[in-house]
């Protein structure tokens, strides 16, 4: 049986795209590695390209340094590099089963605390990564927000921000690093006691100027 040409087309273009996709998620995943190990300082493009056995091309090809910093952190937190939410982990915004949501983002936040480590000190050094983590904290912020109104939990009185503030330094990779590498906590301790600490958040009654 004879293919159509235009089907032959379409078959030809749908393999490259799998394979720029299979050969972009191993660069990223390359570059975390080493950035995790080295650091962003200390790694470098032409290093990431060696680790990863392509060329260094393709390396820029798959983004800028800051872009790879973003997209390994990203694939560790929630195993996609160009997860925008946090609906790959927590599911879709809505009323949830908030132990399981927290189990799944602590899980998040241990796969990718050594990243977020190199991306917090490359912040301090690099105007440009301190912007993309600037970014990502505005954008974290906006989607707790989202899911407190989704769940129906959204605090009357503009506070909702506030709640939200609270709620993502529960759950932040600092709160998460303080706990079980400085006190020494087990990562399941920290679960119990993030699953606790947020809904308490809820009962505090939050005012929009902040103060309780």
């Amino acid at each position: 049986m004879t293919i159509p040409e235009g089907a032959r087309r379409r078959y030809a273009s749908s393999v490259r795209e799998a394979r720029a996709r299979r050969t972009r998620a191993h660069v990223v995943a390359t570059a975390g590695k080493l950035f995790a190990a080295r650091g962003y300082a200390g790694t470098s493009m032409r290093q990431i390209a060696a680790e990863a056995g392509v060329s260094l091309e393709t390396v820029t090809q798959t983004g800028r340094k800051p872009q790879l910093l973003l997209a390994a952190f990203r694939d560790g937190f929630a195993g996609d590099p160009d997860a925008m939410d946090l609906d790959a982990l927590a599911g879709p915004a809505g009323p949830a089963d908030l132990p399981s949501v927290v189990s799944n983002v602590a899980a998040g936040v241990r796969r990718s605390l050594p990243i977020w480590r190199a991306f917090t000190t490359a912040a301090a050094a690099d105007a440009e990564v301190a912007a993309v983590r600037a970014e990502l904290a505005v954008a974290r912020r906006a989607e707790i927000v989202h899911r407190l109104s989704a769940a129906g939990l959204a605090p009357e009185g503009g506070s909702a921000g506030r709640l939200a503030d609270a709620i993502g330094l529960i759950t932040s990779h600092e709160a998460y690093d303080h706990l079980t590498t400085v006190c020494g906590w087990a990562h399941e301790e920290y679960v119990a006691w993030a699953a606790a600490a947020i809904p308490a958040q809820l009962t505090l009654g939050w005012s929009a100027g902040g103060r309780l």
